[in-house]
């Protein structure tokens, strides 16, 4: 990350990105960037999935750091709010301006549209991330005919599936002040709606659909994944990363597992930076290899 670019940031967190929509952004290098080094054992592209209601300063400490990490890869952040829950309808027409964008790179020739090896690394953050992913997959296939480019993955703090608590912190976390008032009692029925639905009556529910779609290989084509999980993460149950990555073998997904035992939700990078970037860049440098 150039000096210049700090400048931006510290003013304005995503100020080194181009808005497509309140909820996609873009970065692209500049031509100075992308054509130094060795660009072909870089991502193109990096799609950064963030969490639910994630602020802009948290998810920009990740886009410098992929900045500089690989400074010729292009960036595309993908957000998840909480209205994206409630209305699939709207989860679907939120992830579109970053398909769009997606199929415009493969159009341009930047991407292959079915390349022999990986030109794309995914971050998803959390069950937000999770959901953003699997509407943004189905729509790129539905546009295209074609499933997702071959990719790698990391995940971080998911998937989980449905914990009454676990619900209730995530979808509160990003409410504050007097909204938390308000919203506390909606989240809390919500809550006991998705309660009934999940463990009395039995019926598929979002979290179990997404989770599930990540481990079909006719949905997902991936090299590699790896999963960065904690046992303090009060929103997502540890376990439930442990079973979903071991149905991921049993579905000859290539899986990696690295628990940070102090980790809690979406800050395992705050317990260890330099395991957690070098988990994403061995995850990179081995789906290259495959």
């Amino acid at each position: 990350m150039t000096s210049n670019q700090a400048a931006i940031a510290a003013v304005e967190p995503l100020g080194t990105m181009t808005k497509l929509s309140p909820f996609v952004f873009f970065y692209e290098p500049t031509s100075a960037k992308s054509s130094t080094g060795n660009n072909t054992l870089a991502p193109k592209l990096i799609l950064v999935a963030a969490w639910m209601d994630a602020r802009d300063v948290h998810i920009a400490k990740y886009i410098t750091r992929y900045q500089t990490l690989y400074p010729s890869s292009t960036i595309l952040l993908v957000k998840f709010v909480l209205k994206q829950i409630i209305w699939e309808s709207e989860a679907v027409k939120l992830v579109q301006p970053a398909v769009s964008y997606l199929q415009a790179q493969v159009n341009s020739g930047h991407l292959a549209a079915s390349p022999g090896k990986p030109e794309m690394l995914v971050h998803v953050f959390s069950n937000g991330g999770i959901a953003s992913t699997k509407h943004l997959f189905d729509l790129y296939r539905q546009n295209t005919g074609r499933a997702f480019p071959l990719h790698a993955t990391v995940y971080d703090s998911c998937p989980g599936l449905y914990d009454f608590r676990g619900a209730y912190e995530a979808s509160m976390a990003g409410v504050k002040g007097f909204w938390r008032w308000i919203m506390a009692p909606i989240i809390f029925l919500l809550d006991v709606c998705l309660w009934v639905n999940a463990v009395v009556l039995r019926r598929p529910y979002s979290l179990l659909v997404n989770a599930d779609f990540h481990n079909n290989p006719k949905q997902v084509r991936q090299t590699n994944r790896s999963y960065i999980f904690g046992k303090k993460d009060q929103m997502v149950n540890w376990k439930h990363i442990e079973l979903h990555a071991k149905e991921a073998e049993a579905n000859r997904f290539n899986v990696r597992l690295e628990l940070f035992p102090n980790g809690s939700h979406v800050t395992h990078v705050r317990v260890n930076e330099t395991r957690y970037w070098l988990i994403v860049r061995e995850t990179w440098e081995k789906a290259r290899r495959n």
